[in-house]
């Protein structure tokens, strides 16, 4: 099961259960409603998935730290955003943000399997909207935190960004997704593969 909350910076974040056990993927502002949908469903956190280290992702971390001090996973060239208000870009808000606790972060690379159920959620590292970039792969689910949208793509015009190695990302994803996979992105609605191949100028030929 994915269960969707939307925050006020319209990011997504996702939690994924197989029986009691679930992920939590981009923690952004609203952690009381994360905390409520754990609790009374009595589920297990069997970890927090980052996507990339912008603060609209990651707004609740610490609160998840607080609270259930879960597994933290995050790209290896991600993991300096975590504690960097330039590079996460909350130096933008009143709020700077910056973990609190390094004790549970673990360094992830492409093709690192993370296990929910019997089955492995992958993880592969798509550049461009940041370095450290990463989508994520359940079984015919893929959530794309900001690389890939619907009919559109995230920007490339911030820290770390690069156009080029955005667009050689999304030909990675579509080699690598079937096209009734569905895509669940980092703000926006959600699609499937095969739509983007159809509708979005940054992917059909």
């Amino acid at each position: 099961m994915v269960k969707t909350i939307i925050n006020e910076f319209s990011e997504n974040t996702y939690l994924v259960n197989k029986g009691n056990e679930v992920f939590v993927i981009d923690p952004g502002a609203h952690f009381k409603e994360i905390k409520t949908i754990i609790d009374e469903n009595n589920y297990i956190l069997k970890g927090v998935l980052l996507t990339h280290g912008h603060f609209d992702h990651i707004f609740s971390l610490n609160d998840m730290i607080q609270e259930y001090n879960p597994e933290i996973y995050i790209h290896k060239d991600e993991r300096d955003f975590l504690f960097s208000a330039s590079l996460n870009l909350s130096s933008m808000i009143n709020k700077q943000f910056k973990i609190n606790s390094k004790d549970k972060i673990n360094v992830i690379e492409d093709g690192f399997k993370i296990t929910l159920g019997r089955d492995d959620i992958i993880v592969i590292h798509t550049p461009g909207h940041t370095r450290g970039s990463v989508c994520y792969l359940y079984k015919k689910y893929l959530f794309s935190g900001d690389t890939l949208f619907k009919g559109t793509v995230g920007r490339t015009d911030l820290p770390t960004g690069n156009k080029v190695t955005l667009e050689r990302s999304l030909q990675k994803l579509i080699s690598k997704c079937k096209d009734n996979t569905v895509v669940y992105p980092g703000h926006g609605d959600i699609t499937t593969i095969l739509n983007e191949k159809y509708d979005n100028e940054y992917i059909k030929n």
